[in-house]
């Protein structure tokens, strides 16, 4: 039997090689590979991929993306890979349930080592309506000169973030308010951009859903991301109504609780995860109304918090000012990778475990629907 570690990769190739042949060996067939219109680092061609496990004709229907921050498919490609060879979907889907794997969503991420895709964009805040006045972010716009400084050096870094600080009136940098996590589309050149119009990575999301979930009258989506939470833990965040009620009947637990919904509606600017603009889960609502849609992520903790989004910054900064080919743009790649991809042997071990487990439910939850 292969180990846990073998699922997972070291480059955006591997992934998906080790992807294909997973499909195959489970049982699976290969749909569609989409052809992004850049190369990898390498000069690798780079592909969005679709498979499916079960039934063509099932309107119960489980969706599991990766990489929509693309570094972060490092994991979610592992558990896609993990799952398959050990054809969990013959254990535990009812026959009239399919499994849609969608690998590498935004593939040019994933090959790069960034978070973003081609164009700068965080793609969980792209999916807005662009022909309607896109979000605003006052706190982003009084502070962008601090969250993305021109220089990258521990002086500029503690100055900056010591403006952040004063800004909330905080004793040190406080980065989960809404001027760093909540999006910003302003600046092409800064964090959380969500974009001046649809990125290619949207666009082939959409035409992928058009072309096989329409159909679907139970559609469940588990969105992999990681860099939030403790280290290895799996926190299901579905947090998009109404699809809220049927996510705390099926998973174990679900993010945000109704206590913390609460908790931010009675604090002025309370920030929920439900708040963020423009993200994949929440999109879907629109592009499928007839299906009774449960989506959300499923986010896994790596590093400290500070230290993660201090490594977005960093990221940032050098594909902005720096030169990703030198010295310390290399350090800041290891930095981010490490971030969102630990390299602790443990890890892998807890988010397979976890992604087995909230497959499991999803799929349970499906066939009671």
């Amino acid at each position: 039997m292969a180990s846990v570690e073998s699922y997972f990769s070291q480059s955006y190739a591997e992934a998906r090689e080790k992807f294909l042949a997973a499909l195959e060996a489970g049982g699976g067939v290969l749909l569609e590979s989409c052809e992004n219109p850049n190369k990898g680092p390498d000069g690798g061609r780079l592909f969005t991929d679709v498979g499916r496990i079960g039934p063509g004709d099932a309107r119960k229907i489980l969706v599991l993306v990766s990489s929509t921050h693309g570094i972060e498919g490092y994991c979610g490609s592992g558990c896609q890979v993990g799952w398959l060879q050990r054809k969990h979907y013959w254990r535990d889907a009812t026959p009239d349930v399919a499994v849609y794997l969608v690998h590498a969503v935004n593939p040019h991420g994933f090959a790069w080592g960034r978070r973003v895709t081609e164009e700068n964009v965080d793609l969980n805040r792209n999916f807005v309506d662009f022909a309607a006045p896109l979000p605003s972010n006052p706190d982003y716009e009084a502070l962008a000169a601090h969250v993305n400084p021109r220089e990258w050096s521990d002086a500029a870094i503690e100055a900056a973030d010591l403006a952040i600080a004063r800004h909330y009136n905080l004793p040190n940098a406080d980065f989960l308010p809404r001027a760093i996590h909540g999006g910003q589309y302003v600046n092409d050149k800064g964090t959380y951009f969500g974009g001046f119009a649809p990125t290619w990575a949207r666009r082939n999301f959409e035409a992928i859903v058009a072309r096989h979930f329409v159909r679907a009258t139970d559609l469940c989506v588990i969105d992999y991301h990681t860099g939030l939470g403790p280290l290895g833990h799996g926190d299901i965040i579905f947090g998009n109504s109404p699809a809220m009620g049927r996510a705390r009947d099926w998973f174990d637990h679900v993010t945000p609780t109704e206590e913390d919904i609460e908790a931010a509606k009675r604090k002025a600017g309370g920030h929920t995860a439900n708040s963020i603009p423009g993200t994949l889960s929440r999109h879907l609502l629109k592009l499928l109304p007839q299906a009774r849609l449960t989506a959300g992520g499923l986010e896994y903790g790596t590093h400290d918090v500070r230290n993660v989004l201090k490594s977005i910054r960093a990221d940032n900064w050098l594909w902005a000012h720096g030169d990703p080919h030198g010295a310390q743009g290399r350090e800041i790649r290891a930095f981010i990778r490490e971030m969102f991809y630990p390299s602790v042997p443990e890890w892998k071990i807890m988010v397979t475990s976890r992604s087995n487990d909230i497959i499991r439910m999803a799929l349970a939850g499906l066939a009671r629907a």
